[in-house]
């Protein structure tokens, strides 16, 4: 069994250092939620955001791509996007983000 490193607090707020302008900039915010010991990043949005249309846009394209890009980041969820697992992976494929669904 392989163990996934230890996500570093100064690389993740150096992932949330280049979200967070695009966000506030929306009139929102985000902030972690929660880390799960396998690497999973719960992220919560805060202000326009929750009620924005492109809230799922938004989570797959910057904050999914930068948080990934976080070594020990395993998989970045947000549980007020209310979309499937297949809409947001076809939606990522489309804006040339990471996949959510392999292959």
């Amino acid at each position: 069994m392989t163990t996934r490193p230890a996500i570093s607090p100064d690389a993740l707020e150096a992932a949330f250092a280049r979200i967070r302008p695009l966000i506030l900039g929306h009139g929102g915010d985000i902030e972690i939620a929660d880390i799960s010991p396998g690497g999973v990043v719960s992220v919560r949005l805060f202000g326009a955001c929750k009620a924005c249309p492109n809230m799922a846009m938004t989570y797959v394209g910057p904050i999914r791509t930068y948080l990934m890009e976080v070594e020990g980041v395993a998989e970045v969820r947000c549980e007020q996007v209310n979309a499937s697992l297949k809409s947001l992976d076809r939606l990522a494929r489309r804006l040339g983000s990471r996949p959510l669904i392999a292959g």
